[in-house]
């Protein structure tokens, strides 16, 4: 595990050494943008670097009240809940779902998260296979739970692969399930906008609940849900992770209050973000890697071992550039992501030290 020493939006120090980051999930370099950094160093300033206390008690801001407005409004739906972390709204999400009666289909790749609010909501539950809605059709049609619920991931942590929301849709008015979407690597990045996966599809007010996070895309730190009026009658358990965890520090709560609002006003970001990862794609695509297929946000590039993989990561590391070793259903490679901030020249100088190096194997 590498320990870093600094760190400036596509740069970190390791070791001395300044590396550019082509494996972050900071997708447009917020953590460190100006306007973010002035936002949450005022907010430190009037109310301090950490709240106290649960949002029930001395834990809500108005920062914190105007973020759930905002991330609430941005994915058209009516009521957001704040929590400590993305992975605290997922477990949250679940656990609160669960009654006598309900039944969860669960997508094999979800984040563990999901995997963690299933265990813990007590409820039966059937796995489907990755992104296979035949399965999941054929599962939903066995089944005589009265109240079902399907879970899956929009952008796919790993892989990058996107959901099917085309096909959901249709088995949801065919099943009549509540659809909960995991839109952590989708919030910005999905869409014209960057709304997500429903605007993805054009699809928006298809899905119950849409889980998301603020520690992507929007460089900060903190999870939410977000949901309608009528959604929020189908909770039937306190939200426990929000109710009994200390809320989000209100300096980290108006940095992803001000990302959002940058995001809003300059869709360009995503156009760039966009055209980076496909410079990526396309470049190490027409050298002959093996590359996953998705072409989106998230570029896995194979090698054939561990070992193989790792003489690329540090050979890369030697060369300047900070890379994820992964190991996704036993292939070993390097998850890639491009940051709105990289130019050219640091894509282009990437690209060819990865496609000259020995260790690479076609």
């Amino acid at each position: 595990m590498f320990m870093i020493e600094g760190r400036k939006a596509q740069c970190i120090t390791v070791d001395g050494q300044e590396l550019i980051i082509f494996s972050s999930n900071d997708y447009f370099g917020f953590s460190h943008h100006p306007d973010v950094l002035k936002a949450s160093a005022e907010a430190a300033e009037r109310f301090g670097c950490g709240t106290g206390g649960a949002p029930g008690t001395s834990g809500t801001t108005a920062i914190h009240r105007q973020l759930a407005d905002n991330i609430a409004r941005f994915k058209h739906r009516d009521l957001a809940i704040i929590f400590s972390s993305g992975y605290a709204a997922n477990v949250g999400l679940h656990q609160s779902l669960a009654n006598d009666d309900t039944i969860f289909f669960s997508d094999e790749k979800n984040h563990p998260s999901a995997a963690d609010g299933l265990k813990l909501s007590g409820c039966d539950k059937r796995v489907f296979k990755h992104r296979d809605y035949d399965h999941l059709e054929g599962l939903l049609k066995k089944d005589s739970h009265t109240r079902k619920a399907v879970t899956t991931c929009s952008v796919f942590t790993l892989d990058g692969a996107i959901c099917d929301l085309d096909r959901l849709a249709r088995l949801k008015e065919k099943y009549g399930f509540i659809l909960i979407i995991d839109e952590a690597h989708a919030t910005g990045c999905l869409g014209k906008t960057g709304r997500g996966l429903e605007e993805h599809y054009n699809l928006t007010g298809i899905t119950d609940y849409i889980m998301g996070t603020f520690s992507k895309a929007l460089g900060s730190q903190g999870g939410f849900i977000t949901y309608s009026k009528d959604a929020d009658k189908l909770l039937s358990k306190p939200l426990r992770p929000f109710e009994y965890s200390t809320s989000i520090a209100a300096p980290a709560a108006a940095a992803s209050l001000k990302a959002l609002q940058i995001l809003e006003s300059n869709v360009e970001l995503i156009v760039k973000m966009k055209a980076n990862i496909k410079m990526i794609y396309d470049y190490l695509n027409a050298n002959g890697f093996q590359l996953n297929t998705s072409g989106k946000h998230i570029v896995n590039v194979y090698f054939e071992s561990h070992k193989k993989t790792m003489q690329v990561v540090e050979g890369l590391h030697r060369n300047g550039y900070f890379v994820v070793p992964i190991n996704l259903d036993g292939r070993w490679g390097l998850r890639l992501t491009a940051m709105a901030v990289h130019t050219d020249k640091q894509i282009h100088d990437f690209c060819n030290k990865l496609s000259g190096m020995e260790t690479f194997n076609k």
